[in-house]
């Protein structure tokens, strides 16, 4: 995948996959609740977008040749487990090495110490060292704020479950159709996108499920 308009203007990158995933992040890392935790969150961090799981490899070797990129010293991945978690994790991995770079032994831990940079890498949605199959979106339905202790969800897993049920056509796509029937009964997020949602202040910023995303970031600044 080309790198368009694209400059590393920080030293700590995070490549993620998709626009969703992108627009999360930023409104995460700018969130309030960061800010007041630590600034380097919100200042020092640059996300970048690099499309599509199969698009790491050229993505990261176009990267290579940005300028400034011989100044970056963190580079953390995140893109969804999928299905197959320890398939999404080798990928990753030779994503690296194609591009000769660190590549850490598992996922969500540095990389050993490296002269030039470290790499990390971590997969949603649950985001730790113990990844479980899945995507952004099963992490979103997790953080939803504001929701009546469940109510709404509850209410909407069984409308998910009805029209499975009797149409046989929700069970592959179901951690978004979840999602974005909760977006379409509530007026402040209907018809919008994961992170449309999030700067409307659609998810709980501090949530317990976001801690071991922040505390693998932390990790990188020492």
């Amino acid at each position: 995948m080309a790198i368009e308009n694209k400059c590393i203007i920080k030293r700590f990158l995070i490549l993620c996959e998709g626009i969703d995933t992108q627009n999360f992040l930023i409104e995460y890392l700018n969130s309030d609740v960061l800010k007041k935790y630590d600034s380097r969150f919100s200042n020092d961090i640059q996300i970048l977008n690099f499309g599509g799981i199969n698009d790491l490899d050229n993505f990261i070797l176009n990267l290579k040749n940005i300028e400034h990129f011989d100044e970056v010293n963190r580079l953390l991945i995140v893109r969804d487990a999928e299905t197959y978690v320890q398939k999404s994790i080798s990928m990753i991995q030779k994503s690296l090495e194609k591009a000769e770079l660190p590549v850490p032994n598992g996922c969500h831990q540095w990389s050993e110490e490296n002269e030039d940079i470290k790499t990390a890498f971590t997969l949603m949605p649950s985001c730790n060292a113990e990844p479980v199959s899945g995507a952004l979106e099963n992490l979103c339905w997790k953080i939803i704020k504001n929701d009546l202790n469940g109510k709404i969800r509850n209410d909407v897993q069984k409308f998910v479950d009805y029209m499975d049920n009797t149409y046989n056509s929700i069970k592959p796509h179901e951690h978004k159709s979840k999602l974005h029937t909760y977006f379409s009964v509530n007026l402040r997020y209907i018809s919008h996108k994961i992170g449309e949602a999030a700067k409307a202040g659609a998810f709980d910023w501090t949530s317990p499920e976001l801690n071991a995303l922040k505390e693998l970031i932390e990790d990188g600044w020492v």
